[in-house]
C-alpha cells in the first residue's frame, strides 16, 4: 500500500432542524464517503436512534445506528443496529459531458470488441471515445464486468446507430474481448472527437451529489429536535477485498 498522500480530504458540517416530515434528501458540496447524522435534542431519549452512520459502497437503505433502550439518568442500554432499508441512499443527479456521452448497453467477448450503446450514438468511424464505469464498482457492489475496457481510450469503427467496434488508438489493431471478463450491466462510453466550431461539443452538465436520509435516520424524532450532521471525503480510498488475499 502506498504512503502517498493521494488526494485531498474535505469535510462539511451542517445543522437542521427536523420538521416531522418523513425522509429528507440534501445536497452536498462534495461526494462523500463517509456521513454521521446525530440527533442533539433527544439523544438519550428512550427509543430514539441518534446516531446514524454511512459510507459510500454500502448498499441503498443501509445505515449503522445507534438506539437507546433505556436510560434511567444513572444507567442506561442501547441497541446497535443495521438497518438495511430506510437509512441512507445516493441520489446523486448525472452530469459530465452528456451531448456525447452514451449509456452501455452491452460489450461482446469477441475479435472484435463491439460495444453497443443503449441508445443512438451519433459517432463516426475514426472517431476516439473512453469506455468508463466499469469493472468492480466496490465491495458491496454487483461488478459491471468488462474490467479490461474501463477507463481506456479506443478508436471505433461504427457498425450501426447503436454498436460500433474498438481499435487500439495509435496501432489501430482491433482489441480481441474474446479472454475479457464477461459485461454484466452499466458502464458509459464518452466522446473525445469534438469539433472546435461546434459550441455544443463541449455541453457540461454538473453533477449534484446528494443523500437521501431516510426515516429510520429520524428514528424517535419529534417536531423540532435539532440534528447536527458531518460529512467527509478521504483523501484516500481502497478497497483491499478479502483479507486473505493478503496474508
Amino acid at each position: 500500500m502506498s504512503d502517498l498522500f493521494l488526494g485531498q480530504t474535505m469535510t462539511y458540517r451542517a445543522t437542521f432542524e427536523y420538521d416531522a416530515g418523513g425522509a429528507y434528501t440534501f445536497t452536498l458540496p462534495f461526494q462523500a464517503d463517509k456521513v454521521a447524522v446525530y440527533n442533539y435534542t433527544s439523544w438519550s431519549d428512550v427509543g430514539a436512534e441518534p446516531c446514524s452512520v454511512w459510507f459510500r459502497g454500502m448498499p441503498a437503505g443501509d445505515a449503522l445506528q445507534w438506539q437507546v433502550i433505556a436510560d434511567n439518568g444513572a444507567t442506561g442500554g442501547e441497541n446497535l443496529l443495521l438497518e438495511t432499508t430506510n437509512g441512507f441512499t445516493s441520489a446523486d443527479t448525472a452530469g459530465g459531458a452528456t451531448s456525447y456521452r452514451r449509456a452501455i448497453s452491452a460489450v461482446s467477448l469477441a475479435d472484435p470488441c463491439v460495444v453497443t450503446t443503449s441508445t443512438t450514438h451519433g459517432y463516426s468511424t475514426g472517431q476516439i471515445v473512453r469506455i468508463t464505469d466499469l469493472g468492480n464498482v466496490g465491495p458491496n457492489a454487483t461488478a459491471r464486468g468488462a474490467d479490461e475496457l474501463n477507463n481506456n481510450r479506443y478508436k471505433i469503427v461504427v457498425v450501426d446507430t447503436t454498436n460500433f467496434s474498438l481499435q487500439d488508438p495509435v496501432s489501430g489493431e482491433d482489441v480481441d474481448s474474446t479472454a475479457f471478463t464477461a459485461y454484466v450491466s452499466g458502464g458509459s462510453v464518452v466522446l473525445e472527437t469534438r469539433e472546435l466550431s461546434n459550441p455544443a461539443a463541449y455541453d457540461y452538465a454538473a453533477v449534484s451529489y446528494r443523500l437521501t436520509f431516510g426515516t429510520s435516520i429520524f428514528g424517535g424524532a419529534a417536531d423540532g429536535d435539532v440534528f447536527y450532521f458531518e460529512a467527509m471525503k478521504f483523501g484516500q480510498l481502497e478497497d483491499l477485498g478479502d483479507l486473505a488475499n493478503l496474508r
